[in-house]
This record gives structure tokens, C-alpha cells and sequence, in this order.
């Protein structure tokens, strides 16, 4: 089922009118409500024009930071008396004003800009004081992706608010899972005597109170039922009819229904694990969670003494069995960080770690810096602000989106 929700959502979003941008995609510009087609100019830059005026925009990155370029001419000739500045509106509505001074044969803008460099673009240029105004708008998204709200849902795309919360500290913990002592037990018969029958097998399901045997008494010569005293699984049969009861084990009976975690404790970890931690245990792709019950220290192992911490874990489904191997992590401790995002968002994206954010039908990757780390959040340090709707579930496949929007771009 999960193999075929991940083909019909990349079919879905492969078919839907998706308008997704990566690097310079999705670039329009306007003036005064007029749109022209993108053209670049002679310094690599944005061109835009009003008459016989010319601007070129050029967005310059340098060490993380980026920085505007422009030149304005007239007729071809440059424009000295002018004041020329730049708005960025961020897809958050966060907006930067970026102001110019003349620079040689060029102009260059004032203010560096943060990451990420994806915003709409209004440029304002006054010529003479206020006689001539001029405005054009465009985008320049970088690592944007549009799909549409049905398509989001369909493909199971999530998303929640980045807000504050617990981080908790962990320890590393392996072990093996075990029967319970209260869950296993050996049956023997109470007087020595005869075995009449023996009506369990090894593998057979018992329910508590059903004749495991009967034996007929050596003293009284009268028979006697051994019972299951509960439910469980006949793990072993010691003896059979015809044979002699005496004091060996006729049955030994297990339930399996619940197990015990048994994990080996090494002694720097002894005193951060403490009764009633809770603990989450991995088989595989499966996790279960639980509470550390008790510790006992266990014999010595060569020069090392170790303790063992016990968790129980269900086991009604019988996918579980005694002597499975596992790998526990157990919560030491736990901190409230200002922000944090669920694990599933976070993807890696041309050597950086990114979560999504959105806006609307609007999705665009973020560079976090990450912090402390368990099994279900990340402590943001940088790259996104607290309130910021971030994409938890399916975040792949606006990964995918943008990489593909990306490539067909440079093609």
C-alpha cells in the first residue's frame, strides 16, 4: 500500500500543472503593470526597460551572502542623478529594502542579503528628484516549488508550525528480548507416579486451566491432572505415556505475549539510567516504546561490570521472539529548545540539510543549522523562524519536484 500511495503521488505530481522554480526559474518583470520577457545584459544581469531607459539588475553571491549590482543608462549613456533602490519580499512576506550608491560604472546596493536569496523583486528608480519615477517588479526564486492544494493532499504532503519544544538526551543500549519469569514455567507432577497420558505437543497453544497430563499416583494409585497454570505455548515435552513421573520437568510452558527488553548498561552508563526513563526499542524498521523497569547488575564480564535495564515490551501479534536482538534508545534526559522540526522534513539538498516551508500553494527549501538531535525532533539553530509552516510528511516529493524543475531549467 505505502509502495503504491509513493507511485500514484510522482504520477500525480508528474501530471499536475505544477509551477516550480530553481535557480532564476518562474522570472517575470513588470513596470507599472506591464510584463516583458526576461532578457540578460551585457554584465550577466536582469534587464529591464522604460522607454529609453535601461537598468540592469545583477544578483552577485559571495561567501553565503549575496549583494546587488546595477547599471542605468539612458540612450546608452549612464545616469548619475538618480536614487535607485531595491524591495525583497520573501515568500513569508519578510521584505528588505536594499538602497544603491554610486560605485565607479556602477551602482552598488548597500545592505548584504541573507539566505536564502529567493524573493520577489521591486525595484523603485527616481531620476532628478521626483520628475521622473520609474517601478518594475519580477521574481527570483531559487528552490520554489507551486502545487496546488489537491495535489498536496492527494500526494499525502503535510504540514505543521515550527514552534518550540522538548529535545531529549540519549543513551545507546543493546540487548535481547526474553521471557519473563512469571511467563515461563517447568511442570512436574506433584506425586511420583505413572504417566497415563500426555495430551500436549511441543508448539501447542494452551489456555490456562487445560490438562497438560494425567498421572496415576505411586502411594494412592489414583490419578491426578496436571494443568496449565496459564495461557501460553508448550515450549518443550520432557517425557511421555508409559514413563515415570518423578522430579524432572514434564512440560515446560512459556507466553510470549509480553516480553522483557534485557539491555546491557556499561558502567558510564550506569548512573545516567535510572528506573521509569523512558525507552524506545528498534527491530528492523519497527519501534516500540516502553519504560525501563528495573536494573540488576549482571555478573562480570572479563574486567567490565555491567547492569542490566529491563523494558517490557507487547507482543500480542507474535512478531516478536525470545532472543531477537535490539537496539534501544533511552531517554537520560530532556531540554525545551525555542524551535524545533518533527525528523521527517528534513532532506538533504546539494550538500545542505533543508526543510520546505510554505505559504499557500507556495514551497521552498530552507538551509538549517541543527542542533541536538532524538528520535522525532531536530533543534533548529538558523534557517527558519518560529511560526514558519514547514512540509513533515512526504517532504521527498518536493525535494523531487524542485530538483526536476531544476534540471529542466539548466537543459
Amino acid at each position: 500500500m505505502k509502495t503504491l500511495t509513493i507511485l500514484f503521488a510522482l504520477y500525480l505530481l508528474m501530471l499536475s500543472p505544477l509551477a516550480a522554480a530553481s535557480g532564476n526559474h518562474g522570472h517575470g518583470e513588470h513596470d507599472h503593470g506591464s510584463h516583458e520577457q526576461e532578457t540578460a545584459g551585457p554584465n550577466g544581469g536582469h534587464l529591464l526597460k522604460k522607454q529609453d531607459i535601461i537598468v540592469e539588475i545583477l544578483k552577485k553571491e559571495e561567501d553565503g551572502l549575496a549583494s546587488l549590482l546595477a547599471w542605468v543608462t539612458r540612450d546608452d549613456e549612464p545616469l548619475d542623478d538618480l536614487t535607485l533602490s531595491a524591495t525583497l519580499t520573501r515568500l513569508d512576506g519578510e521584505q528588505k529594502v536594499v538602497t544603491f550608491q554610486h560605485d565607479g560604472d556602477h551602482w552598488q546596493g548597500e545592505q548584504k542579503i541573507q539566505p536564502p536569496h529567493s524573493f520577489d523583486i521591486s525595484i523603485e528608480l527616481k531620476i532628478d528628484g521626483e520628475l521622473e519615477h520609474h517601478q518594475w517588479q519580477w521574481a527570483s526564486y531559487e528552490g520554489r516549488a507551486i502545487i496546488s492544494a489537491g495535489a498536496a493532499k492527494l500526494a499525502g504532503i503535510t504540514t505543521e508550525k515550527a514552534l518550540g519544544g522538548a529535545i531529549a538526551t540519549q543513551t545507546q543500549a543493546y540487548g535481547r528480548l526474553a521471557i519473563p519469569p512469571e511467563h515461563r514455567a517447568d511442570l512436574r507432577a506433584r506425586f511420583p507416579g505413572l504417566i497415563t497420558s500426555m495430551s500436549a505437543s511441543v508448539g501447542d497453544v494452551v489456555n490456562k486451566g487445560d490438562t497438560l497430563a494425567v498421572v496415576e499416583s505411586n502411594d494412592s494409585l489414583r490419578a491426578y491432572r496436571i494443568r496449565a497454570p496459564f495461557s501460553g505455548v508448550v515450549q518443550q515435552r520432557h517425557a511421555n505415556a508409559g514413563e515415570v513421573a518423578g522430579q524432572h520437568p514434564l512440560f515446560t510452558l512459556i507466553n510470549s505475549e509480553s516480553l522483557w527488553a534485557e539491555l546491557t548498561l556499561f558502567p558510564q552508563q550506569r548512573r545516567a539510567v535510572k528506573k521509569g526513563q523512558a525507552v524506545t526499542l528498534h527491530l528492523g524498521d519497527d519501534q516500540w516504546q516502553s519504560q525501563i523497569k528495573s536494573l540488576v547488575p549482571e555478573a562480570e564480564t572479563g574486567s567490565v561490570a555491567t547492569m542490566i535495564a529491563r523494558a517490557p515490551v507487547a507482543n500480542t501479534d507474535g512478531r516478536l521472539a525470545p532472543g531477537d536482538l535490539v537496539e534501544a534508545d533511552i531517554v537520560t534526559a530532556s531540554d525545551t529548545v525555542s524551535l524545533r522540526v518533527d525528523n521527517h522534513a528534513l532532506q538533504e539538498m546539494e550538500g545542505k540539510t533543508v526543510v520546505f516551508i510554505n505559504s499557500g500553494e507556495a514551497y521552498e527549501s530552507r538551509a538549517v543549522t541543527l542542533g541536538r538531535r532524538d528520535n522525532q525532533y531536530s533543534e533548529v539553530l538558523d534557517g527558519i523562524k518560529a511560526g514558519d509552516r514547514y512540509v513533515v510528511k512526504n517532504s521527498y516529493l518536493i525535494k523531487a519536484d524542485i530538483l526536476k524543475a531544476g534540471a529542466a531549467h539548466h537543459h
